[in-house]
């Protein structure tokens, strides 16, 4: 299901912090362009995984509402959404994105809150085996419990955001395939729609399920139509709601930003 946009290659022939040497055009100097892949990998963001899916120190503690991650390359950052200016003393549970690394593909039994931070697969496509075992190292990537933004610095930068992958966490995946209490199974039909809104008004909107299709793996989502952007808004739509809004779970989880910048 995975699909993999190389728009960069088309710039820099090559990702991940490479810029391209131009000399002065016939209108004036042209402008280096730097592409930056944001994987979330390293001690910095690995410091930032909750000791648990719920209840932990980091998002659901006292400084829960200071959370916040800043990538240093391209200023993109995150953290709690606090709608309700925390007030509610939720944490995590307000809406907002956090760094995490768990996997759990037991959607059966573990489709539920307490496993809000899980993804049901690894995203094999920057995945690294360990040299001494060859297994796989467990690779981090973001969940956001909509609504939840990302934006870059304060300032006012906008860039282009090529790509991002995306997947549904493993409690929302559950919930979409088998239903539970409050939410109806989607696989006989019905629709659940991911909206990432860009600040300059511009949306794509992503089928998570539809017609008894689910999304159950990484897939990779072009974003570049949105053009420059200086935030993103992710949010959700669906058939299943009550008077309270969705029934289904609002958590989904992205890695892999390719973020464009210029200079």
């Amino acid at each position: 299901m995975k699909k993999y946009f190389y728009l960069a290659l088309a710039l820099c022939m090559g990702f991940a912090a490479t810029s391209c040497d131009e000399e002065d055009g016939p209108g004036g100097p042209i402008i280096d362009t730097v592409v930056h892949t944001v994987t979330f990998e390293g001690d910095y963001w690995s410091a930032l995984i909750d000791s648990k899916h719920y209840g932990g120190e980091l998002l659901y503690g006292e400084n829960a509402n200071n959370y916040a991650w800043t990538d240093s390359v391209t200023g993109l950052n995150g953290g709690m959404t606090l709608e309700h200016g925390g007030a509610w003393g939720g944490g995590f549970y307000e809406g907002g994105t956090a760094i995490s690394n768990y996997i759990d593909g037991n959607i059966e039994e573990h489709a539920t809150f307490e496993y809000q931070l899980a993804v049901p697969a690894r995203n094999m496509k920057d995945c690294t085996p360990d040299p001494d075992t060859d297994d796989f190292i467990p690779n981090n990537f973001v969940v956001a419990n909509c609504p939840a933004v990302i934006k870059f610095p304060a300032e006012g930068v906008s860039r282009i955001i090529y790509s991002m992958d995306i997947i549904p966490t493993t409690f929302l995946l559950g919930t979409m395939l088998n239903g539970n209490d409050f939410a109806q199974s989607l696989k006989d039909g019905g629709y659940l729609t991911l909206i990432i809104a860009a600040d300059n008004g511009m949306a794509i909107m992503v089928d998570l399920a539809r017609d008894g299709k689910i999304m159950q793996d990484w897939t990779t989502i072009d974003l570049s139509s949105l053009g420059k952007v200086n935030s993103l808004t992710f949010e959700m739509d669906g058939s299943d709601k009550s008077e309270y809004g969705l029934n289904h779970p609002m958590y989904f989880a992205f890695d892999n930003v390719v973020v464009e910048m210029r200079r």
